[in-house]
């Protein structure tokens, strides 16, 4: 299989809301785009501070989401891969990891998307199926 690089595969774009947002609010937007994870950070295009995920967000299921900030439930680390790194170098960072999506940055550092398990799997559809009978 040839390599892919992450600038071919990614979701372009970011979104992203402010450490103060209610997670109300980022719930909605996730639900509403069918996005599964948040860049937090003080403006737009800004030093990423953390990550939403649906799993930060579902942690807090059943408590008032309003009275619950963004810097609350986000995870700290934000992992970045280059859009110009193999994606074979992008599925060990998530499987080091263990997180399922990565921050795609340019050479300056600056948010252009995500890249995700399941971008990484359509990437791969294309490779030979090897059975295995045991």
């Amino acid at each position: 299989m040839a390599e892919h690089y992450v600038r071919d595969i990614y979701h372009k774009g970011v979104i992203f809301c402010k450490p103060d947002t209610p997670l109300q609010e980022v719930v909605r937007v996730m639900a509403d785009t069918d996005i599964h994870a948040i860049i937090v950070s003080e403006e737009e295009g800004s030093r990423p501070l953390g990550v939403v995920s649906h799993s930060d967000a579902i942690a807090r299921y059943g408590e008032d989401l309003s009275q619950i900030n963004a810097a609350a439930v986000m995870s700290p680390e934000v992992i970045v891969i280059l859009e110009n790194a193999p994606v074979s170098e992008a599925a060990q960072k998530m499987l080091g990891s263990r997180i399922h999506r990565l921050l795609v940055v340019d050479d300056k550092n600056t948010p252009l998307g995500i890249l995700s398990t399941t971008d990484i799997i359509r990437s791969m559809r294309g490779s030979k199926w090897v059975w295995y009978r045991g």
